[in-house]
């Protein structure tokens, strides 16, 4: 073999080493490029994936964020405008209810006819006070009991019973038994000792109830008295006032007094009264000034009043010390 047929095998076989070499190079470059491609795809993927969500995510966020601003602004107009109409119903339910639109709505005198001028009313200012109207019937209501302080508790078929309707009676000058009969109404029932033979009473509380009835203790004395059907006797070795324990019987005859009339000027305050003697059994009126012959028949209890201008009249006048009433006269009038 010549040398140029060796370097030409060499040749050849260089050439195929060569090619084989680069073959499987390119082979081993394709593989590596593909797998790198892949893996880039992969992690291309990936990214991109990421990528986007969290982009939506911040899409869905920033929406989230405008649709709630949207409903909270929303509901804030629709509870402004549902305050607005609610404050229009209030002002125009005022303005019906001013004026009286509805009819179920207006006031007692206005249905009864009642009602003073509403131009009067309206002038007189709401902070004033209301005047007090002291008439014949706000004296009775806070001074009435005055009257039933100044009357006895005697049998009406006895004619010691009519003894302070019989003339003018100043304080100082009634008989102090009748005074003592006032002062014991004024007692309470659990200081009165009852048992089955005597009705017994302290002296030192009836003249307790004396003082606060009149005022005063210048016109007492423990003497005997009468009150109802019972008569007390004063003891004055126990101090006090004893009863027989009688069984009061019911009189056909009472006393009837009403107030015609109660005013007051300075210190003192004034009742005018209508009396009579009332007989039950015989349906008939008596004066005080003949307590035999009835001045009216066929009466009962209520018809006093139509009748006072034929019955007797009287006057009691309370004085008053230190805010409170006493008794300071009675006066027959007719």
């Amino acid at each position: 073999m010549t040398k140029r047929e060796e370097n030409d095998i060499k040749k050849t076989i260089i050439k195929e080493i060569k090619e084989k070499v680069l073959t499987d190079l390119n082979k081993e470059i394709n593989n590596s490029i593909l797998n790198n491609v892949d893996k880039f795809k992969e992690e291309f993927k990936s990214d991109i994936s990421d990528e986007i969500n969290n982009e939506v995510v911040n899409i869905v966020k920033r929406e989230e964020k405008r649709v709630l601003r949207s409903k909270n602004f929303s509901l804030f107009k629709k509870n402004i405008i549902i305050i607005v109409l609610f404050i229009l119903l209030c002002y125009f339910g005022y303005c019906l209810y001013d004026v009286k639109y509805f009819s179920f709505m207006k006031s007692d005198c206005e249905k009864n006819g009642s009602c003073v001028n509403n131009i009067e009313t309206n002038l007189i200012p709401e902070d004033k006070t209301e005047e007090i109207i002291k008439d014949k019937d706000w004296y009775i209501n806070n001074y009435g009991y005055l009257l039933n302080d100044a009357q006895v508790l005697l049998s009406a078929d006895q004619a010691n019973a009519y003894y302070l309707y019989s003339n003018d009676h100043k304080l100082d000058e009634i008989k102090t038994s009748y005074l003592l009969n006032m002062a014991l109404k004024k007692v309470h029932e659990k200081d009165i000792k009852t048992n089955s033979l005597n009705v017994m009473i302290d002296a030192e509380i009836l003249r307790n109830s004396y003082q606060q009835l009149f005022g005063t203790l210048d016109s007492y004395k423990d003497v005997s008295f009468s009150y109802k059907c019972l008569n007390f006797i004063y003891n004055k070795d126990k101090d006090r006032y004893v009863a027989d324990n009688n069984k009061c019987s019911e009189s056909n005859k009472k006393v009837l007094e009403i107030i015609s009339d109660m005013f007051e000027e300075g210190n003192k305050l004034y009742i005018l009264t209508t009396a009579t003697i009332f007989d039950k059994n015989e349906s008939s009126y008596y004066t005080f000034d003949n307590l035999y012959d009835p001045i009216m028949m066929d009466v009962t209890e209520e018809n006093l009043e139509e009748n006072a201008k034929k019955l007797n009249k009287y006057q009691y006048v309370f004085k008053k010390v230190d805010d409170i009433y006493y008794l300071d006269s009675i006066t027959k009038l007719k």
